[in-house]
């Protein structure tokens, strides 16, 4: 999507629930985002490299501020 988009990875947020997601974002050199949607914790999300971490998508989405993002 990055390619397709043409940004640069340090423009790019992942969000992903798993800690594999998080992984492969700091491996890729981007910023990735927690949701306690797949069944990992809070702790294991900011230790695999989330940024933050939310409960659900609508938290998320409420504070799109906090990650600079603003609609």
């Amino acid at each position: 999507a990055r390619e397709q988009l043409g940004g640069a990875a340090a423009d790019c947020t992942v969000m992903g629930d798993a800690v594999w997601d998080h992984v492969a974002a700091r491996r890729a050199g981007m910023m990735s985002v927690g949701v306690l949607t797949g069944g990992y914790g809070e702790e294991e999300l900011y230790h695999a490299g989330a940024f933050r971490v939310y409960r659900t998508l609508a938290d998320l989405l409420q504070n799109l501020d906090e990650l600079g993002i603003l609609l």
